[in-house]
């Protein structure tokens, strides 16, 4: 494919991540555990990422096999991640909330050989690794597990008395077709798919956001970035690992967010940068117990992932006098699509199209239109996944014959470049960045026996400043009589089987009907219509007390 012609100077991941372009010295710290200082300098990471890749060759495993990582953000997952990839195998992060059902899922689509969990989540590991035919010797704990279920993952893939390996030599052609990350992504319809995200598709994105915003530019930056969005995401992948690691950060690990940790995080290690979700915003902005602490040093702080009220980035702009820049972009395309610099951001914006991407702009017929005018966002470049593992009718939905991805995302551009979201054609509901398919949540509430029919929408969270997923639903006739008495019950129901992110926030109302089309889709627009009427109603029945 053409999008895929141009050479760059590396083509395993690896090679261009440790090759240091800012000389920093090999004691440079890399990695910080926020909680007990523990650190992991360059030289660390050099030395375990060439143990780690020796390591897993011992144990058996070979170029194209799966690792699978389901864990908090750790500063061991640094030399898990490019070990693997050193090795010519591919890292699969899972995401830390899924439940047993979830991660079998991962596992099977991803065809995973080891996992590597966290000794909070070793008994799902275990049930899932169980279900798909993965033996407990397969599965290895990112850190010392107190009832020893399972190996730590050093003592058995890291021997320093064995020799290491360096990264695995690639050809173009190689680098091009070989999986790095297999993150999983709804993309823009239906549960979570795995994508497929290859050497050459990370090397370019870095290559091209450097020759963009320089950020190899100036050894003189001294960057220290708190690491508290999940690093199973790549937006947090692209941000420490793939850009982060070549640019010489030093990347403080937070293992769960809470406000009080990332505040202590941020004055004690003096945190310049902080890549945050939206919500991470709200709560600066609006949290009084932030004011307790010293964030003086905050320069730059990042979001993407998920809309966010301009108001929003202009408070916190003004309230730590740092720069607050948006990007947007999708896993699909590792991941950055547009980005603002302080030159040319604006706070409603999503900022400019990177260099490297074609793009265009279309309305429902696939005719582009024009500057200022509504259509979805349709891109191409070598930073485009190779497709979604094992769904060749999902990657044809995604990228058309002629290499374009649609991202249904419908946007505006004006006339200086700056895209604006207006809208969303696909269905998923953005939780706090995280994507949550209706169409999941609706199968899950049709097993429910208090449920005959179902169909869940997004709503917005003022408050928190997010969609969360409401459900209405039909009762069976003998439980009809009951009402919305069982709308509680449906809801712990439901919430008891799948992720955190993806529990019904925003409750469940029962009606008489689904709205339906012909053909049997669900009218998601008329349910939010019976939502804002709903919702009218009830604010006219507070008015008259």
């Amino acid at each position: 494919m053409a999008m895929y012609d141009k050479r760059y100077p590396f083509t395993n991941v690896v090679d261009m991540m440790l090759s240091n372009p800012m000389g920093r010295p090999e004691s440079h710290p890399l990695s910080i555990d926020a909680v007990t200082g523990e650190t992991i300098t360059l030289n660390n990471l050099r030395h375990m990422v060439g143990a780690l890749h020796a390591g897993l060759r011992r144990f058996g495993l070979k170029q194209g096999d799966t690792v699978c990582f389901y864990a908090p953000n750790n500063i061991n997952m640094a030399p898990i991640y490019l070990g693997t990839m050193a090795a010519g195998m591919t890292i699969s992060p899972a995401n830390t909330s899924y439940v047993s059902t979830e991660l079998q899922r991962q596992l099977q689509v991803s065809e995973a050989k080891i996992l590597i969990a966290h000794p909070g989540n070793l008994d799902i590991a275990l049930e899932a690794a169980a279900a798909v035919g993965i033996p407990p010797s397969h599965v290895f704990s990112v850190i010392r597990d107190p009832q020893q279920r399972v190996q730590h993952y050093r003592d058995v893939f890291i021997d320093y008395t064995q020799p290491e390996l360096p990264p695995v030599k690639m050809t173009h052609d190689e680098s091009v077709n070989t999986v790095a990350y297999l993150c999983f992504s709804s993309g823009t319809t239906g549960r979570s798919k795995g994508v497929m995200t290859s050497h050459y598709n990370v090397v370019s994105m870095v290559m091209e956001m450097h020759d963009f915003v320089g950020i190899f530019a100036d050894p003189s930056v001294q960057k220290i970035s708190l690491a508290v969005i999940p690093l199973y995401h790549f937006s947090g992948i692209s941000t420490f690992f793939n850009m982060g690691i070549p640019g010489g950060s030093t990347s403080i690990f937070l293992e769960k967010y809470s406000i009080p940790a990332m505040c202590e995080a941020i004055q004690t290690f003096k945190v310049n940068d902080l890549p945050a979700a939206p919500p991470i915003l709200i709560h600066l902005v609006n949290r009084p117990e932030v004011d307790k602490y010293d964030l003086s040093s905050l320069q730059r702080i990042g979001t993407g992932s998920a809309p966010i009220p301009p108001s929003v980035v202009t408070r916190c702009a003004e309230k730590y006098k740092a720069f607050v820049g948006q990007g947007y972009g999708m896993t699909e395309t590792s991941p950055v699509i547009s980005f603002q610099t302080l030159e040319t951001a604006k706070p409603d914006s999503i900022g400019r199209i990177i260099p490297c991407m074609l793009h265009k702009i279309i309305d429902s017929e696939g005719r582009e239109v024009g500057l200022n005018e509504p259509g979805e966002l349709c891109v191409r470049g070598p930073n485009v996944m190779l497709g979604y593992k094992g769904d060749p009718e999902a990657t044809a939905n995604a990228i058309d014959k002629d290499n374009w991805l649609h991202t249904g995302d419908i946007v505006t551009k004006d006339e200086d470049g700056n895209l604006y979201i207006v809208d969303r054609i696909k269905e998923l509901i953005k939780y706090k960045g995280f994507q949550v398919a209706p169409v999941e949540l609706e199968s899950v509430l049709l097993k429910c026996p208090y449920v005959a029919d179902a169909g869940v929408i997004g709503i917005d969270d003022e408050s928190q400043g997010t969609e969360i997923p409401l459900a209405f639903v039909t009762l069976p006739d003998n439980l009809k009589n009951q009402g919305n008495a069982l709308a509680p019950k449906i809801k712990a129901w439901v919430d008891e089987r799948v992720a955190n992110h993806k529990r019904l926030r925003g409750g469940v109302r029962v009606i008489t009907e689904i709205p339906k089309s012909a053909a049997g889709k669900i009218l998601r627009k008329d349910m939010k219509a019976i939502y804002k009427q709903q919702q009218n109603e009830i604010g006219e029945r507070a008015s008259k007390l």
